[in-house]
């Protein structure tokens, strides 16, 4: 009769070779593939999250389905969860919900994904599977410089250059939790190396509002390092600040935009006419989907803005802006609320997101919201390898 302790090491060793496989799957061979395909964001994070679910359910049994409970039922998640709401309720007045629904519901469920996927995962993340993050991020890197130098020709296809930017806008989302990763094992040479190869990658392919909103994060994470709590809150405030009070630009400019005015000019004076005239749809907004539409069916001018504050206020009117203020200001303050070794990360992961929608970069395209996803189960996924201990010298 086989030893019934010999029966469980067998499913534990089966279980945490699912689950390096799942994360190998998510943070190496996503955003590797992510550089010449965007298909890959949408077959291998659903792979991978599967194999995570079912390894978490053999190494714990029962799922932490209190820790799910709780987020949902915390400030950041009520918030969420009524921006949610009202995204689902402008569906009624959107002029094309054929169109908006199937995008809205996606993204949603997207997002709700990460829930059962981190609250699946061991207690402990284990020392050696956070390197799969720094791997990940280093590899997509090498490969975008290789894959970068065929660019500096004409002839390369337009699909190959976008593919490139998309990879790199994922890939240096995902550095902020491979910093961590990394600085967890107290690997300041590897953080500093993963750091240049990201930012060269970055250079060489080009991807420089990635490089912009990389640089503020940067100075987020530096600000963060002074004072986690601090930073948040002032963070906080200014990222809700800037959701509420964004129309105010283009309302007091009122700058007469000739033919030949640079291009934020005239967005601003397109921005201007549409709050003159929405009337009520200032605070109910056109609906969801309304901008993304308008641009692809053209009835948007191509001069209008593409930050996410233009499309948020236009989508979604002054609810869901405020709603979008308030989650941000809480979202900060939960990243402040963070263990002090990975607070500044959470913090410059944040503020990346938060830039490349001001950028209007990324806002609620498919490709974005899978990419954040996978950013949040990689913080997940690095906060249950930081065991508040700190490591011991080496003998002497």
């Amino acid at each position: 009769m086989i030893d019934r302790n010999i029966e469980d090491k067998a499913s534990e060793d089966a279980a945490n070779l699912l689950l390096r496989i799942g994360v190998g799957a998510a943070f190496i061979a996503t955003p590797l593939f992510q550089l010449v395909s965007q298909r890959a964001i949408f077959i291998l994070p659903p792979v991978a999250g599967a194999l995570i679910l079912g390894a978490g359910l053999v190494l714990a049994p029962r799922m932490r389905t209190r820790d799910i409970f709780a987020f949902l039922l915390s400030a950041p998640g009520l918030a969420g969860a009524f921006l949610a709401f009202w995204m689902l309720l402008s569906l009624l007045w959107t002029p094309f919900p054929s169109e908006a629904a199937p995008r809205l519901i996606k993204a949603l469920l997207t997002l709700a994904c990460v829930l059962p996927a981190a609250a699946s995962l061991p207690a402990r993340t284990r020392a050696a599977n956070l390197y799969f993050l720094p791997l990940g991020v280093a590899l997509t890197a090498v490969g975008a410089l290789i894959l970068a130098t065929p660019l500096l020709s004409d002839g390369v296809e337009t699909e190959a250059r976008e593919n490139l930017g998309i990879g790199m806008d994922a890939a240096l989302l995902l550095l902020w939790p491979a910093l961590a990763a990394t600085h967890l094992r107290q690997r300041a040479t590897l953080s500093a190396a993963l750091v240049i190869v990201a930012v060269a990658a970055a250079v060489a392919v080009p991807a420089p509002g990635a490089l912009a909103a990389t640089a503020l994060a940067g100075l987020a994470f530096a600000f963060a390092l002074r004072g986690p709590r601090r930073a948040g809150k002032w963070l906080g405030r200014i990222g809700a600040a800037l959701f509420v009070l964004a129309p105010l630009g283009p309302l007091l400019l009122n700058l007469k935009a000739g033919p030949d005015a640079p291009h934020w000019l005239v967005s601003l004076k397109l921005w201007r006419s549409l709050i003159v005239n929405d009337g009520v749809r200032l605070i109910t907004g056109h609906g969801f989907n309304f901008v993304s539409s308008g641009f692809w069916r053209g009835y948007m001018p191509p001069q209008a803005p593409r930050t996410m504050l233009f499309e948020a206020w236009t989508d979604l009117g002054l609810v869901g802006v405020a709603a979008a203020a308030v989650l941000t200001r809480l979202a900060y303050q939960a990243a402040a609320n963070q263990s002090e070794r990975l607070a500044p990360f959470w913090i410059g992961a944040l503020t990346y997101v938060f830039a490349m929608g001001l950028f209007g970069l990324a806002t609620t395209q498919a490709w974005w919201i899978t990419t954040l996803a996978l950013g949040l189960a990689a913080f997940a996924f690095v906060a249950r390898g930081d065991y508040k201990t700190a490591r011991p010298s080496p003998p002497r």
